[in-house]
C-alpha cells in the first residue's frame, strides 16, 4: 500500500503534491489499513486492494481473481468490516 501511494505521489506535478504533514498522515493511515488486512486470506485482501487502489468494479475483480460475483461481494464485505473495526475511532 505504501509503495502504491509513493508511486502515485511520484506521478504528481510538484505543485500538486501534498504537504509533508499530509503525506505522513496518509502513510500512517495506510499502515493502519495494511495492519487491519493482515491475516485475511489472499483473495479477500486482493479484492479489497483492487477495489480501493485500482477502482475496479465487482465484475472486473471477479474476472481478475477468477471467482464469482457473490464471492467478490463476500470478500469486500469481510475486508471492509475488518478495516472498519480495526481502525481507531
Amino acid at each position: 500500500l505504501e509503495d502504491a501511494y509513493l508511486a502515485a505521489l511520484a506521478c504528481l506535478p510538484p505543485d500538486a503534491a501534498p504537504a509533508p504533514e499530509e503525506r505522513l498522515l496518509a502513510l500512517e493511515a495506510l499502515q493502519e489499513i495494511d495492519a487491519a488486512l493482515d491475516g485475511l486470506p489472499h483473495a479477500v485482501r486482493a479484492a479489497f486492494l483492487l477495489a480501493q487502489l485500482e477502482g475496479l468494479s465487482y465484475a472486473d475483480i471477479a474476472a481478475r481473481l477468477d471467482v464469482s460475483l457473490s464471492s467478490v461481494k463476500q470478500y469486500l464485505t469481510r475486508a471492509n468490516r475488518q478495516v472498519f473495526f480495526s481502525l481507531p475511532a
